[in-house]
């Protein structure tokens, strides 16, 4: 739980030019999937902003998620599409909360 609140602390700095993203996050590996709250569950790819003095992802790997249980993610970032791939480009981290989902069905 302190992981959660250091890393809410340390990312909630302004994110001016980004959108606000809502979705469920899980861990394939050293990579971090966002599947949004909307009927397509869509799925980003989220990676750190190049110039982000605090990085983000590393903090969310720390952070101890629980792979059997849904954890709720908001967050500031900007859409990016690469070889046919949706990304998300996390310039900071508005809300986490481990055993919360936002899909219907959960």
């Amino acid at each position: 739980m302190l992981r959660i609140a250091t890393l809410l602390l340390l990312c909630s700095l302004p994110a001016l030019g980004n959108d606000l993203f809502i979705g469920t996050v899980t861990r394939h590996g050293t990579q971090l999937v966002l599947s949004r709250c909307d009927a397509a569950k869509t799925r980003y790819l989220l990676v750190d902003a190049a110039n982000n003095p605090q990085p983000v992802i590393p903090t969310l790997l720390g952070a101890g998620l629980d792979p059997q249980r849904p954890t709720y993610l908001a967050l500031f970032a900007r859409y990016d599409a690469r070889q046919g791939r949706d990304y998300l480009i996390v310039s900071a981290v508005k809300h986490l909360e481990q055993g919360r989902s936002c899909h219907l069905p959960d």
